[in-house]
């Protein structure tokens, strides 16, 4: 038998503890899905060679104008099992920023996590369903409404359902582990807008741009803003990937590096 050479150093196992680490709560919940998964899933330009955590071609990617920060409120994302694995996704980027404040599951329609329901049933924050619709569709199942944040010292944590505008519908009227948790109504304004998937409806919204209209609403104007800047760069690089050619670096670019180079 051959002997190797190689000996185990412990340094790489303190790397790949730290590495662990340092994964937000969405890529802890895609490397789950893609454990748990019986076939691949199989996306459009699936034969782009991606970065790992980004999802956008490696000549694309995004990760070194990614900081991280901290924000005034809390996100749930709450996804359907589908959307966890498309590169399209949008809820990755709200887990990017602000990893401490951001926490992913997949949707079940009977079964949710435990973890989860002791996050909603948690007597310390104050939970809304963001529900990217108008108001009409959501008095059609009777449910608490929120026009604006109400003002006390909960911890304000918005629950973000993560999906195609079809399948968000569904999994709002049929989660009943969900009907006493009120809706939030986002204030109505002008965004950047969704260049990588279009709805035929003005007042659907990615999951981004409704996470940025959530930090709005709790006074978190700054933060609001990185987010949405991040959000069109990711727009402007999987256009780049979509298109195989080099992004081109602008002002968006730039604010963000600074943003980074301050923390």
């Amino acid at each position: 038998m051959l002997k190797s050479n190689l000996r185990f150093d412990p340094r790489f196992a303190l790397f790949d503890i730290c590495m662990q680490k340092i994964k937000n709560s969405f890529h802890q919940l895609l490397e789950r899905c893609k454990a748990q998964s019986t076939r691949e899933f199989l996306a459009r330009g699936k034969s782009v060679i991606r970065c790992d955590r980004c999802q956008l071609a490696t000549f694309a990617c995004i990760c070194d104008w990614q900081p991280q920060l901290n924000c005034d409120a809390e996100f749930v994302l709450l996804l359907h099992r589908d959307e966890v694995f498309k590169p399209t996704n949008t809820g990755r980027l709200i887990a990017d920023l602000f990893p401490s404040q951001t926490h992913a599951y997949c949707w079940s329609r009977t079964e949710p996590e435990q973890a989860l329901m002791d996050l909603l049933n948690d007597k310390t924050r104050q939970c809304f369903i963001v529900y990217p619709a108008n108001l009409t569709d959501l008095e059609a199942k009777p449910r608490k409404i929120f026009l604006e944040i109400p003002a006390n010292e909960k911890l304000k944590t918005f629950i973000l359902l993560d999906a195609t505008w079809k399948q968000s519908g569904r999994m709002y009227h049929l989660s009943r582990w969900l009907e006493n948790v009120p809706c939030i109504a986002l204030p109505e304004g002008s965004l950047r807008g969704y260049a990588v998937r279009k709805s035929h409806q003005d007042n659907y919204l990615s999951t981004a741009e409704a996470a940025s209209l959530c930090l709005q609403m709790v006074n978190d104007k700054k933060n609001s803003e990185i987010l949405l800047d991040y959000f069109q760069l990711f727009n402007e690089h999987y256009l780049a990937t979509r298109g195989c050619y080099p992004p081109v670096l602008g002002e968006v670019h730039q604010r963000l590096s600074a943003i980074k180079s301050q923390i």
